[in-house]
This record gives structure tokens, sequence and C-alpha cells, in this order.
């Protein structure tokens, strides 16, 4: 995560930090995207991230940043809510995207501490998504009779 991005996120943790306010980051991830891209082509996949971008978009604020960080990868940052609002917030992006495109996303949620840097913050969340994808492929293989996906 380089430039422009990590400035945005900086800037909200600098913002959390004088307000005194709450900040969480989701670390996104897409689902399966590299078997879409796979399967139907690069612009199938760009019109996947478009859309992602855009539900995330329109569930936030507008002022909450989304950073791409990865090819299917994001980082936002939310002020002003705790972690379990976060969970709620993304669980509600997460139900839209499935019900409108059958897209499903792993969200791992971090929580700023005080005196947490932003690479400390960042290491923590990407270890929360980890965890996250770590249980879905356990549930598909699950559902799989066991064989792993």
């Amino acid at each position: 995560m380089l430039g422009a991005g990590t400035t945005a996120l900086q800037k909200e943790i600098d913002r959390a930090r004088h307000s005194d306010e709450r900040l969480v980051l989701a670390f996104v991830d897409v689902d399966e995207f590299k078997a879409t891209n796979d399967r139907l082509g690069h612009a199938a996949g760009d019109a996947v991230l478009r859309d992602v971008v855009d539900t995330i978009r329109a569930k936030l604020r507008s002022y909450d940043p989304v950073v791409r960080v990865g090819g299917d990868e994001f980082i936002c940052a939310l002020s002003g809510i705790d972690l379990e609002m976060g969970h709620r917030r993304f669980a509600e992006i997460g139900e839209v995207l499935l019900a409108k495109d059958n897209i499903s996303l792993s969200v791992g949620l971090a929580a700023l501490q005080r005196g947490e840097t932003l690479a400390e913050l960042s290491a923590r969340g990407d270890a929360a998504l980890f965890e996250v994808k770590h249980d879905h492929r356990e549930v598909r293989a699950q559902e799989m009779g066991g064989r792993q996906p």
C-alpha cells in the first residue's frame, strides 16, 4: 500500500486521535475473484470490481476512504464506529452483493488501539481477513464433502 491510499488512511487515524473517535479498518477481499477472471475474462472481473466498489461506496459515508491495495483487495476506513457496527455494515454490503450479483466478500476488521501505527493496525486487519478467508475455505471444503476447493 503506497501513495495516496496510505495518506488517506493515515489522515483518518490522525483525525480519530485528534477527536478521540473510534476508527475501524475493514480489509475486504472478493471471494473467488481469480476464478471469475479465468472463467469469464478480465472485462467481467473488472465489472465485478466496479460493482463491489460502487456497493461499498453506496453503503459507506462519502468521506470514508476506500483504498485498493491489490487486485481484488480493498481497505476501508470507517471513523466513529466500533467493530460491531463495522460488522453490521459489511454484512449488509455482502448481502446486497450476494443478492444482486452472487458476489461474496471476505472482510477482516480491526479497531484502532491507543498508540497504534497504521502498519500495526494494518497487520491486525490483514490477520483478521486471513482468519475469515481460512474459515470460508473450511466451510466450502465441508460443502464439497471434505475436498479442498
